[in-house]
């Protein structure tokens, strides 16, 4: 029996989990989605198939929709998917089962491992406890997949289409002048959508909205200009609160320019190798 895991990260939520199952399952194989990206076919004839990735606006980030949309499957094959988030799963299951049934297969588990989000801020204290919980987290998901654990994400309906179905840089994501030309960004860039231009950062709109190139940039110059006044409840960047508002609340954290997040156990050497 071989398995081949396909994951997607930025900030190594995914990253850490694809390879904490795969030590869990024998004979498998772990591939960046992102390696896959050149590719015009991928004929994939594993006894099993697993996608682990973060979720985006209650839905898979369009990398993942653009592999999955050339692969070829063994049609006795088990395939799963592990997700990452922050908020929760959305419409992931409803989505990624019709995508899979478009290439004659269907989507048979869903496991969640809640993480630190990337865009929306949780409470330090939640974070934490996220970080804290993954391996058992991972470990209830390995169980149910080593066990061929079936559920039923089947749905005739139409789901309503969201802002990460296409690449599109809808955030906004632009370099400011603090800018260095280092480069980081467009290495990182799984779409090969930056580019340095006398010496600056030039984002374009082919993206996938994973913001690596916000969270990794060196000097902080990458921010989201169409999110700067839109915030969720978190601390101000340094870690403390903004003034309260009229309940006691502390004043929220504009994600556009919210604090970074990498997980722990990634380095910046460990995002750039998705790319091969």
């Amino acid at each position: 029996m071989r398995t081949t895991i396909y994951f997607f990260s930025a900030t190594g939520n995914s990253m850490t989990t694809a390879y904490a199952l795969a030590q869990g399952i024998e004979n498998s194989a772990v591939i960046p989605v992102a390696a896959t990206k050149n590719l015009h076919r991928i004929d994939e004839q594993a006894d099993a198939v697993g996608f682990v990735f973060p979720i985006y606006f209650g839905d898979m980030p369009y990398i993942v929709r653009e592999m999955i949309s050339k692969m070829t499957f063994n049609p006795d094959a088990y395939i799963f998917a592990c997700v990452t988030f922050r908020g929760g799963r959305g419409v992931v299951t409803g989505k990624l089962d019709q995508l899979l049934r478009t290439r004659g297969q269907k989507l048979s588990l869903c496991c969640d491992v809640p993480m630190p989000g990337n865009s929306a801020i949780n409470p330090p204290e939640v974070d934490a406890e996220h970080l804290k919980n993954q391996p058992e987290n991972v470990a209830k998901a390995l169980a149910d997949i080593l066990d061929r654990k079936v559920e039923d994400y089947f749905t005739s309906e139409i789901i309503p289409m969201r802002p990460v179905d296409v690449a599109s840089n809808f955030r906004g994501i632009i370099a400011e002048d603090t800018c260095i030309g280092c480069g980081t960004c467009e290495s990182i860039c799984p779409m090969n959508n930056i580019k340095i231009v006398d010496g600056k950062s030039i984002i374009g709109d082919n993206c996938t909205t994973c913001l690596a190139c916000f969270h990794w940039c060196p000097v902080e110059a990458i921010y989201m200009s169409t999110a700067e006044s839109f915030g969720r409840r978190g601390p101000a960047p340094g870690g403390q609160p903004g003034g309260p508002d009229h309940a006691g609340r502390p004043k929220p954290e504009p994600i556009g320019r919210r604090s970074k997040y990498h997980h722990p156990d990634v380095t910046l050497d460990d995002i750039l190798s998705q790319k091969g």
